[in-house]
């Protein structure tokens, strides 16, 4: 499967990509915000979103709902740090698959990957 990985901080997409990478999927591009990665989406057409929440010029659900009117078949993994019930739950409304709590591990995003994949 082909992934693109969202987040503005450089640390947290290396780290993103290796797991992915060691799941055995490809991470065919990656983007520092919304902005960058709505274009990228654009060009490269992943399969599977993993993208922060909050980033500047366009946050995490504000890509998720255009990448969707672009292509309702694509899986989205939101990431955050910020755990509120009610943001979860528009997010979720949106189309996002599955929203994990930061710092996300390699087993938490394996099994997440795995299930995704099922459905």
């Amino acid at each position: 499967m082909t992934f693109m990985i969202v987040d503005d901080s450089g640390l947290s997409r290396k780290k993103l990509a290796y797991f992915v990478e060691e799941l055995g999927h490809e991470v065919v591009c990656d983007a520092v915000d919304g902005i960058d990665a709505l274009e990228k989406f654009k060009k490269y057409k992943p399969k599977f979103v993993l993208t922060d929440l909050e980033m500047p010029n366009m946050r995490g659900d504000e890509l998720s709902k255009k990448i969707l009117e672009l292509d309702d078949t694509t899986i989205i993994i939101l990431v955050t740090s910020i755990i509120d019930k009610k943001e979860i739950l528009n997010v979720i409304r949106l189309g996002v698959n599955k929203v994990l709590k930061k710092p996300v591990d390699f087993e938490t995003l394996s099994w997440t990957v795995a299930e995704l994949l099922e459905r």
